[in-house]
């Protein structure tokens, strides 16, 4: 009884840890961006087009090196679909918000990863091709946001020479602290990580819950608290585009990088039912997204579809 006590209260402050410590990591890296004068957009592309999905990226990479191919790979798809339903059902619910026609570029780097990755299931070394793929689909999405962004990074990079001017009154870290605070950061979210995975290992071990069902519901639940939060703050403030923005630039992250990276790691996958059945679900999910998105505004039809769709995939994975 005190052992899965322990592991539990292990597991959730290991991902207390992440949380913060990727606030920190974050902030003084813009702060860097700042301080060198380095394009604001090109960061973000490189290092905070993780952004949210730090948390993420370090559960499935660490999963996947240490041979958890079901929770690596169920927190891909099942962070995808708790927050393409979930995050977005919410809000939608009780808010109907509309916003700007999404490009269709987006959404054609969404399926052609979705469809490499279910592909890479079925070939011999599938996961190993089909992360080499996706990573190049990864390269392409930031040369293509690099390219229409050039304006706005001259804008942001001067916005922030002004502010940083403005605040010449208040105590300004030093580089070499920030720096210090990056690298500190960065190494807790990998112990973290590293703990967070060792905790659902043992749990696994001593409820008998299966690692796919841990990866595609517990870990995804988990690391989807931000961006529900994100959602509701943007709806809220009327800034439905950073939030939407947000959504889409995390699901494009999740299958092409963090699929990508824990593919090449894990090279092959026994296929089980439950990921057949949870890509179907993210397919589903992921088609009512892109009519939503034609339409340009959600109301509380959208979120109680998206609703009933999260019940489903809860109640199959429960099962």
């Amino acid at each position: 009884m005190w052992e899965i006590i322990l592991w539990i209260f292990l597991f959730i402050g290991a991902y207390i840890l992440i949380f913060f410590s990727v606030d920190v990591f974050l902030d003084n890296l813009k702060d860097l961006c700042n301080a060198y004068r380095v394009s604001a957009f090109i960061i973000g592309a490189l290092v905070m087009g993780i952004g949210i999905d730090l948390e993420e990226f370090a559960t499935s990479t660490i999963a996947s090196v240490n041979r958890l191919p079901y929770l690596a790979i169920g927190n891909v798809i099942g962070n995808s679909i708790i927050a393409l339903t979930l995050c977005l059902a919410l809000p939608a619910i009780f808010y109907t918000f509309k916003f700007n026609r999404v490009s269709r570029f987006y959404f054609l780097i969404i399926y052609i990863s979705f469809f490499i990755i279910i592909l890479g299931f079925f070939l011999p070394f599938g996961l190993l091709i089909a992360g080499i793929a996706t990573l190049g689909l990864y390269s392409i999405y930031l040369i293509r946001n690099i390219k229409y962004s050039h304006e706005m990074d001259l804008e942001e990079t001067g916005a922030a020479a002004v502010e940083e001017g403005e605040g010449e009154g208040k105590k300004e870290k030093s580089k070499r602290r920030m720096i210090l605070l990056v690298i500190i950061g960065l190494f807790i979210i990998i112990f973290a990580g590293e703990l967070l995975i060792l905790s659902a290992d043992e749990i696994i071990k001593i409820t008998g819950l299966s690692e796919s069902f841990f990866g595609f519901i517990i870990i995804a639940f988990v690391n989807n608290v931000e961006e529900l939060t994100l959602i509701i703050k943007a709806i809220k403030k009327h800034a439905v585009e950073v939030g939407l923005g947000g959504m889409i630039g995390k699901l494009i992250v999740n299958l092409t990088l963090i699929f990508g990276v824990s593919g090449v790691i894990l090279i092959n996958i026994v296929l089980i039912p439950s990921l057949i059945w949870n890509s179907v679900i993210l397919l589903l999910v992921l088609l009512i997204i892109h009519l939503i998105a034609r339409k340009k505004f959600m109301n509380r039809k959208d979120g109680i579809i998206l609703a009933v769709i999260f019940v489903i995939f809860l109640i199959y994975n429960f099962i």
